[in-house]
């Protein structure tokens, strides 16, 4: 590695976070990096609330773990593969485990499986199934990439307070579950916050190369 390069790929890494406020689904995608990590995503406390008046629990199937010590339930997934333009305009991860949402009066749960995060549309989908009846794939969240709550830097990727806004498909797996949602379409359900590293070197090697 020589000094051309490390500056280079500095500077890229830099412009690649000042610039994630203007960054669009819609922007031309840059070579994708593999990455590794974890995110954890915390019911708001509107969503926490309404919940609670429901008698809905949330619920997590390993690998995501479960914590219920913080202000508000919080479910953490591994993510083991995937891979992300450094501009986050592009590629995604599956976040493993699941989570799920279960009244305890009558056992009626909402279960999310296969959770993905696509970046290119700022989205998390899942497979959702009411009861254990029939799987469907839905939109389940939706989220604004920003220098408020998303930082690129030389460490990797890191989220914080990332607001996870309830998309219509979840809603619908919600309603039909418990005839209510916790929160309104287009409003916050959770909050991420997470770590990703880099998996390759891009300290060692040019700018843009992929393979």
């Amino acid at each position: 590695m020589n000094r051309a390069t490390l500056a280079t790929t500095a500077l890229a890494l830099t412009l690649g976070s000042a610039t994630l406020a203007a960054a669009t689904p819609a922007g031309a995608a840059g070579p994708q990096v593999p990455i590794k990590g974890a995110a954890t995503l915390c019911l708001t406390p509107a969503a926490d609330q309404a919940l609670a008046a429901q008698g809905v629990e949330l619920e997590a199937t390993a690998p995501a773990t479960l914590d219920t010590t913080g202000p508000t339930p919080c479910v953490t997934t591994p993510v083991t593969s995937g891979a992300v333009s450094l501009d986050l305009a592009s590629g995604g991860a599956p976040m493993d485990g699941a989570l799920a949402f279960v009244r305890t009066a009558d056992g009626r749960r909402a279960d999310f499986t296969e959770l993905f995060s696509h970046l290119a549309t700022r989205t998390i989908t899942a497979t959702t199934a009411v009861d254990h009846g029939t799987p469907a794939p839905v939109d389940f969240l939706t989220y604004t990439v920003s220098v408020d709550h998303v930082r690129v830097n030389l460490s990797g990727i890191d989220a914080a307070g990332l607001p996870m806004k309830l998309a219509p498909g979840g809603a619908q797996t919600l309603q039909e579950a418990f005839g209510a949602t916790p929160v309104a379409v287009g409003e916050p359900l959770f909050t991420i916050d997470g770590h990703a590293d880099l998996l390759r070197s891009v300290l060692a090697v040019p700018v843009g190369l992929t393979g």
